[in-house]
């Protein structure tokens, strides 16, 4: 699906899009008020990182593995989020150049997300960084831009995605 990126804020698809919106805001606002029930560690490989993110309330494990599904999904299907955040403006952008295995554990998620493209892999290291800052600091964090790596070479145009 080249250039069929849409840059949305999760309306204008219909009614499915927007609901689907508001679900994964959700989601990720109710893993943002339980932060300090997730652990996360991230390993960061030549082309990207292996990341793994658990808690011991199942129900906040099983969230977990819901909103990493839904977060591949969105990078699939060109569904970005935080459009205000340059990072994570980026990182939809790039999509296509970024393959995410996901692994379900019981108590979480073990997420591996490469790139053949050093550029995005420099992309997806700030990425995995700035998701265990949301994890250590919950909304106070999450409440701030991402900024784009120094050494990143936005890919993505001259006006910024979003």
């Amino acid at each position: 699906m080249p250039n069929a990126r849409r840059h949305g804020h999760g309306m204008g698809h219909g009614p499915a899009h927007a609901a689907r919106h508001q679900q994964d805001q959700h989601d990720f606002h109710t893993l943002l008020k339980h932060h300090a029930q997730i652990a996360r560690e991230v390993t960061e490989t030549p082309d990207g990182i292996i990341a793994t993110t658990r808690s011991d309330d199942p129900q906040i494990a099983a969230l977990i593995r819901k909103h990493a599904v839904s977060m591949h999904e969105r990078m699939e299907k060109g569904l970005g989020l935080r459009h205000w955040d340059p990072a994570f403006a980026e990182i939809f952008a790039q999509a296509d150049k970024v393959e995410m295995q996901i692994e379900l554990l019981p108590d979480g998620v073990r997420v591996v997300e490469r790139s053949d493209d050093p550029n995005v892999a420099i992309l997806i290291h700030a990425h995995g960084a700035v998701v265990s800052g949301f994890v250590e600091g919950g909304a106070k964090v999450a409440a701030h831009e991402s900024p784009l790596p120094d050494a990143y070479i936005r890919m993505a145009g001259s006006s910024p995605v979003g």
